[in-house]
């Protein structure tokens, strides 16, 4: 490992602009994994210290195949984030569980034999059944502590941060979004070809082209700093931090008592006013389930509902925007 920051460039065309796409909801597992790797930093920022030390209280043994893959700050195993990125949990898990041997083999043992992770990650390593199901065991626990508890701040987050990428976008075309994607992140045009770099502490200077492929930005609430997931056979993922938040990350438990968690999920996944599907992706139910809980939610006052085209689009109002910051406790 570098005991200096290096840098990643990432050399882009014309092509790789006009292919650039932001995500719009966050991705599980890089939310998963970003959460692990916080636990073991000496500090983090303000708004994650309460949230560190309730998850640090949480832990329990179980859970331990899974940070044990967490523990290096500059490193973490490429298929434990798999290219869909997804926001179903169990969808994920399914790809993760499906990792052939020789993936688990070629990313474990180097680090192992290096002495950068513990022994007993070998039968992983061999892709052994039994370690397999204990690391998605572990994932699942630690889910539960960590993200699941979560989820809606993270996601209204990430989707306010994309809703202030798209409008930029609009008004000032792809190169203003990433000359202010983030401020780990470095723009420079160079002629035909422009350059997007960060710091990283894991080799020396190296860069990437995706040669016409494209890149997938998917922002991020726990990730630290920018990372780079390179899928030959797609899009160049680019995952970075979304703006910090001054109010400290905490749980809608309250809003969720009140409404009921799944209710209480879908107010929030509309506070970025989108569709009935978006809200179901969002949320992980049925279009017909998220119609229902939209329908429930516009008798009762807190969000209005108008058609755009095919599509149905939701808006919080006044009374739900209250009832949705007094849940988050901000």
């Amino acid at each position: 490992m570098a005991s200096v920051l290096d840098v990643m460039t990432l050399h882009l065309n014309a092509t790789d602009l006009s292919r650039t796409v932001l995500r719009s909801a966050p991705s599980v597992l890089l939310e998963l994994g970003a959460a692990g790797q916080r636990l073991f930093e000496a500090a983090v920022p303000e708004h994650l210290t309460a949230w560190r030390a309730r998850t640090r209280a949480a832990v329990r043994p179980q859970m331990r195949p899974y940070l044990d893959l967490c523990r290096l700050p500059w490193w973490f195993p490429d298929f434990l984030t798999p290219p869909s990125l997804g926001s179903d949990l169990t969808a994920a898990l399914d790809e993760v569980s499906a990792t052939p041997t020789a993936t688990l083999e070629a990313e474990l043992r180097p680090r192992i034999e290096a002495g950068d992770l513990p022994a007993r990650v070998g039968a992983l390593a061999a892709g052994e059944p039994v370690a397999r199901q204990r690391l998605r065991a572990a994932m699942v626990a630690f889910h539960e502590v960590a993200v699941a508890p979560y989820w809606e701040t993270i996601t209204a987050a990430v989707h306010a941060d994309r809703a202030v990428r798209g409008n930029t976008m609009v008004d000032a075309g792809i190169e203003r979004v990433l000359r202010n994607l983030s401020p780990y992140l470095y723009w420079k045009p160079c002629g035909e070809r422009y350059e997007l770099s960060y710091e990283c502490g894991f080799a020396n200077e190296i860069g990437l082209a995706p040669a016409g492929r494209g890149v997938t930005l998917v922002p991020s609430y726990l990730v630290p700093r920018p990372c780079v997931l390179d899928d030959p056979t797609g899009p160049l993922v680019l995952a970075y931090p979304i703006r910090p938040s001054r109010r400290e990350l905490a749980s809608g438990q309250p809003l969720a008592d009140l409404l009921g968690r799944t209710r209480a999920a879908v107010l929030g996944a509309i506070a970025v006013g989108p569709s009935t599907s978006q809200v179901a992706r969002t949320v992980g139910i049925s279009v017909a389930s998220a119609s229902q809980h939209t329908s429930t939610l516009r008798q009762a006052g807190l969000i209005t509902t108008q058609r755009a085209g095919s599509a149905v689009l939701h808006t919080l109002t006044p009374l739900g925007e209250h009832l949705l910051r007094a849940g988050r406790g901000s």
